[in-house]
């Protein structure tokens, strides 16, 4: 800094107040600094820089998985909306399953980390608690602590789920709907379970003892099933709780001598990639994964810059986008 002064012809100060940005410089003293610093190739210590101004400008991203275009989109958001707003990212994930660690984990890095956005699986009172305790700002990323001040990002996973289920039942004329969802106490396969369930109590469907199925939102497992149970399903419509299940259960038909969607309709949930990629075309649920990450850092910029505004929540709404795979396309769907 005092070789950038030296060069600027200005006091060491001053090229603290530009580095900084804590008060105004007239412009041409602004652009002496700015090619000062650019000549000499300056660049900052970034803890020492944080130490001063109480900030790090660094924010966590913790995932339930790093794997797939569901979580690789929220990230991009995030990282885009970072970047736009002035601070980098630390992404972590909860792969082994024990969120509630890794949340503590992330807390303590609270000397590091400006805020943290936060997406878990499940919404145990152990994650729960160290939430309500957490020494840095947080937001949730599709999920909500009811009675706990603080910022979220949901998407309307039920009206997702009911407007595909009211395609297939109505539309479809699908006399049966097989669900394979992800674990059974998992945010969003409940969310979607239930909107599953009120659909067919609406048009009067039961559910048989073999039409709901949990596994782990992947593929093999996914073929597996289908492999074991395609012929048991056929005539009937599988529901599967992501893309990537049932692009596994596609395959597993087709390796079964089954037609798609002539002998087995199958449709998905997120509108990933791989949903335009299998043949036949997937119909699936569009969630604005982008979105998602963007405005969850957003809320969190928000929440740092005044950490004593009221808590905000921000709905975001999929849409139904109708393909092959379900039999009916070309037929609108029912307004929900």
């Amino acid at each position: 800094m005092a070789d950038v002064a030296r060069l600027a012809k200005v006091s060491l100060s001053t090229v603290s107040r530009v580095i900084n940005r804590r008060a105004v410089v007239n412009k041409a003293t602004l652009a002496r600094v700015e090619s000062a610093i650019q000549e000499l190739g300056y660049q900052p210590n970034a803890f020492a820089r944080g130490l001063m101004l109480r900030r790090s400008e660094i924010l966590g991203l913790v995932l339930p998985d790093l794997h797939g275009e569901f979580y690789s989109e929220i990230i991009r958001g995030a990282n885009s909306q970072a970047r736009e707003l002035g601070y980098s990212l630390i992404i972590s994930s909860t792969r082994d399953g024990n969120d509630s660690q890794s949340l503590l984990t992330g807390t303590r890095l609270r000397s590091l980390l400006d805020g943290v956005a936060i997406m878990v699986s499940e919404m145990t009172d152990r994650v729960q608690t160290l939430l309500a305790d957490s020494p840095i700002p947080y937001v949730l990323l599709d999920d909500d602590i009811e009675g706990t001040p603080h910022d979220s990002v949901v998407i309307d996973q039920h009206q997702g789920a009911m407007a595909m289920m009211r395609h297939l039942v109505v539309h479809c004329d699908v006399r049966r709907v097989i669900f394979v969802g992800g674990l059974a106490t998992n945010f969003d396969t409940s969310a979607r379970l239930e909107a599953y369930r009120q659909v067919l109590r609406e048009k009067g469907m039961t559910v048989g003892p073999d039409d709901i199925h949990f596994l782990n939102y992947e593929y093999d497992t996914a073929f597996d099933l289908g492999l074991q149970r395609a012929r048991d399903w056929a005539g009937a419509c599988v529901f599967a709780a992501n893309d990537e299940m049932a692009a596994g259960i596609i395959a597993a038909a087709l390796a079964s001598g089954l037609a798609v969607p002539q002998d087995l309709a199958v449709v998905g949930f997120d509108d990933t990639r791989i949903s335009r990629m299998v043949r036949p075309a997937l119909t699936t649920v569009r969630v604005p994964m982008f979105d998602l990450g963007a405005k969850a850092v957003g809320l969190l910029c928000q929440r740092i810059a005044e950490p004593a505004r009221q808590p905000t929540q921000i709905c975001l709404h999929p849409e139904l986008v109708v393909r092959e795979s379900c039999g009916c396309k070309g037929r609108a769907p029912e307004p929900t």
